[in-house]
């Protein structure tokens, strides 16, 4: 293993050294680490919404508690990109060498983004209103773009010292915002242009061009085993380069799983095998403790961690990941853009998938029913209720297979960490 982990050190912490320089990585990284505190607070109410005990479901509809603990994503996880627009202009500024306009920066952001976001009427005249879909994780890769064209282009404008110079008895909140005049407006203008470049595709918004062209090559797909591995493989990719790679597949997968649910709860009533394997249940595998089956990662962090970053981290997402909620560890670690994090986030799922569906066709384990909206609860627990005793004791040695993916990688960032420690 440390041989292995020397060889990985070698190879890629060098073209991660140099990943880390650049400019635009930096700003998306730093950014989405800024989010933190809104995805953690979102993050620990989705696993107070998404608990399935009848009991604690009646309880929190009774006293209308459950109205009140679903507000708290619908403003925090439900909106992040509007954040991450804000938070990647503002880190970008800084990034770009413009730290003194970083509020400026952070604001025409987030209205570069608000522009590309379509805004729809209703059957009232009068009233629109945005799809609150734009502005949550599908919105995230036009957030993105939306803080690092503006951060560069006013960077470029405040070194040309395009600007309305105010006289020097003026206060600095008020030179800054005349300063930022002719800069806003070309902002505003270049991103009207692009938003007229879009309604003339066919598509006629940012998101939906952004995800049509995504989803076009997976129309074609199936649910047999290769198409289940090219549709991890996307979705984890994705999620690599900050698009959420779930929302994006799952929309084609959902019609033929749930079609699967009735022949498999009969075959299994009947005590015979399930026909259809790769269903959601099977997507839940891959994605214990969220998308890339990180709970081995955040079992590593809680438990094995030296550096103080990571012990720390760890007790933070070690809950969430247990109810696989991880976008803490997504945004926070962060994995986006992570070199060195790239390899066990796109192969740990397949790896489980590939060793659960092995053993279901060998006989010795039962594949899971394929209900829906078992993917919160905690491993075992999930896996009974699809169907099987034996399909939540794999679930359990799947997580055993996670720590041991995630566990030479995260000794690297581990020992960065440290060492950066060290030198602080």
């Amino acid at each position: 293993m440390d041989k292995f982990v020397a060889v990985v050190e070698k190879t890629l912490v060098p073209i991660a050294n140099k990943l880390s320089n650049n400019k635009y990585l930096k700003a998306i990284s730093s950014g989405s680490m800024s989010l933190l505190g809104v995805i953690m607070v979102g993050a620990i109410f989705s696993i107070f919404v998404n608990i399935s005990w009848e009991p604690y479901n009646q309880f929190m509809s009774k006293y209308g508690l459950d109205t009140i603990v679903n507000f708290v994503p619908a403003v925090t996880t439900n909106l992040l990109a509007i954040y991450m627009a804000f938070a990647v202009g503002f880190r970008g500024a800084a990034c770009f060498e413009n730290e003194s306009y970083a509020m400026s920066s952070g604001l025409l952001s987030l209205v570069g983004f608000m522009l590309l976001t379509p805004l729809d009427s209703t059957s009232l005249e009068g009233i629109s209103f945005y799809n609150v879909s734009y502005l949550g994780t599908q919105g995230i890769f036009v957030a993105i773009l939306s803080g690092l064209i503006v951060s560069r282009l006013l960077a470029f404008i405040v070194q040309k010292d395009i600007r309305i110079k105010m006289p020097a008895g003026v206060p600095p909140m008020v030179s800054e915002s005349f300063s930022s005049l002719i800069a806003g407006s070309i902002i505003v203008i270049v991103f009207i242009i692009l938003k007229m470049l879009f309604t003339m595709t066919p598509y006629g918004t940012a998101n939906d061009c952004i995800y049509s062209l995504i989803q076009t090559p997976l129309q074609s797909l199936t649910g047999n085993l290769p198409a289940f591995i090219i549709c991890l493989l996307i979705a984890q990719l994705l999620w690599f380069f900050g698009v959420h790679g779930s929302m994006t597949v799952l929309p084609i997968l959902f019609p033929i799983w749930i079609a699967y649910i009735g022949e498999n709860t009969a075959a299994l009533a009947s005590g015979q095998a399930i026909p259809n394997v790769l269903n959601i249940g099977m997507w839940d595998l891959a994605n214990l403790g969220g998308s890339g089956a990180t709970i081995g990662l955040v079992i590593l962090m809680f438990f094995t961690a030296k550096s103080e970053q990571y012990k720390q981290f760890g007790k933070l997402t070690l809950p969430c990941g247990i109810f696989s909620v991880n976008e803490p560890v997504i945004f926070g670690l962060p994995m986006i853009l992570n070199p060195i994090m790239v390899i066990p986030f796109v192969l740990c799922p397949i790896i489980l998938v590939l060793i659960g569906y092995v053993l279901v066709q060998c006989g010795l384990i039962v594949a899971p029913i394929g209900i829906l909206g078992l993917g919160s609860m905690p491993p075992f627990i999930s896996g009974v209720m699809q169907g099987s005793i034996s399909w939540g004791i794999y679930q359990l040695v799947a997580v055993v297979i996670s720590v041991g993916i995630y566990y030479p990688f995260f000794k690297i960032i581990d020992k960065q960490a440290c060492e950066k420690e060290q030198g602080e």
